[in-house]
């Protein structure tokens, strides 16, 4: 690698590292919102919440990559001509295409690691994510058994807590059972322990009093104080059901050889949709600095500065991750439609490699001097 590109991949580098931490902020804040409202009304800790935004981790880089690797390439290149650097390096010689290399270089890094994230890890952390969701909200203490709350598990049931100690006693425990209108009754007491096996969940209840009601208040209540008494919980946790998987959750060559009768109710389309988005979203992380490179460098030199060829290359990558996204629509209603999705990002490429080698000549094909396609009509004429 010649010392030129080292220098160039440099200075694309370090604002890349800035731009994943910043936009993994953003985004991660904005994904983790998903799961808080899970996690607080099922009543988990703050280590399970870290454990979910760690699980969305895949999710937000497949978002992040591309984006930084292209704010990554605009940032330096625009560097690069403010410094009047790219003016040096192509009067010394170098051309479009020379420059591109460098850019290519970091960008193929970072869609085999977008690729790898893609088919790999993020079918992963989303199975992951699925099963410890469904896992909560099947965790009976954690729906309905918090301090100082008056909790309604089921219609007709009632639980109050009034303290949680450390080594996992309950204090002041409340139930009331009024789901039979003719037989309703009403459990106090001071200690209780939940019993959890993987058959049933029992709350066992020590030193308390059983209040029953088997017809009018005044002629049917009965009073047992008890030292032990238990109360089955698995009635509130639902009949357990084997869980569809999405096809975010299934990795590749499962997404491909899936069947019509197997994809049920899901369409066939979604999970053809989701492998080749697997496959073809890294190479936006390719495609999209090559354009922003393309788009700044092409037209050559300009006094007045860059900054509406970056709107342009900003506007032109937007309208491209979009189309991408248009076809993986149609292809998850027609999946014979699925080469549409790598069009988009090899057609940007191999528009960036033409349009800066065709830079490089004027219209009648004649070798012109590098970057002064825009400079002052006074200039040309000296």
């Amino acid at each position: 690698m010649r010392r030129l590109d080292t220098y160039v991949l440099r200075q694309i580098f370090f604002p890349f590292v800035f731009f994943v931490v910043v936009f993994t902020g953003i985004i991660w804040l904005t994904q983790s919102l998903r799961v808080i409202d899970t996690v607080i009304n099922n009543g988990q800790s703050a280590r399970v919440f870290l454990e979910f935004t760690v699980l969305l981790l895949p999710l937000v880089m497949s978002i992040v990559l591309p984006i930084s690797v292209f704010a990554a390439v605009l940032y330096a290149v625009n560097r690069l001509f403010g410094d009047s650097e790219i003016t040096v390096m192509f009067a010394s010689g170098m051309s479009g295409p020379a420059l591109l290399r460098p850019v290519v270089i970091f960008s193929v890094a970072a869609t085999a690691a977008m690729a790898f994230n893609t088919i790999f890890l993020m079918p992963s952390a989303q199975r992951e994510m699925r099963g410890r969701i469904t896992e909560i909200r099947a965790d009976v203490a954690a729906a309905f058994l918090r301090e100082g709350e008056f909790q309604t598990p089921s219609s007709g049931v009632t639980v109050y807590m009034r303290e949680m100690g450390r080594s996992g006693e309950m204090f002041g425990i409340f139930v009331h059972d009024a789901r039979k209108p003719d037989q309703i009754v009403t459990y106090t007491a001071e200690k209780a322990y939940l019993l959890r096996s993987e058959q049933e969940t029992r709350l066992v209840m020590f030193n308390g009093v059983a209040q029953s009601i088997t017809g009018p208040l005044d002629e049917n209540l009965s009073l047992l104080r008890f030292d032990q008494i238990s109360y089955d919980l698995t009635q509130f946790a639902g009949s357990e059901q084997v869980r569809a998987r999405k096809p975010s959750e299934l990795f590749l060559p499962r997404l491909l050889s899936i069947t019509e009768q197997e994809a049920r109710p899901r369409s066939i389309g979604e999970f053809r949709a989701e492998a080749h988005e697997a496959l073809s979203a890294p190479l936006y992380a390719l495609a999209l600095p090559m354009l922003a490179v393309a788009l700044v460098v092409g037209a050559g030199f300009r006094r007045q500065g860059f900054a509406g060829r970056i709107v342009i290359a900003v506007i032109a990558a937007v309208a491209l991750r979009l189309t991408g996204f248009a076809a993986k629509s149609a292809t998850t209603s027609e999946p014979e439609l699925a080469v549409l999705m790598y069009l988009p990002p090899v057609a940007a490429v191999v528009f960036s490699v033409w349009y800066l080698a065709r830079g490089g000549r004027t219209r009648t094909g004649r070798r012109r001097p590098p970057l002064l396609d825009d400079a002052e009509p006074e200039a040309r004429a000296t």
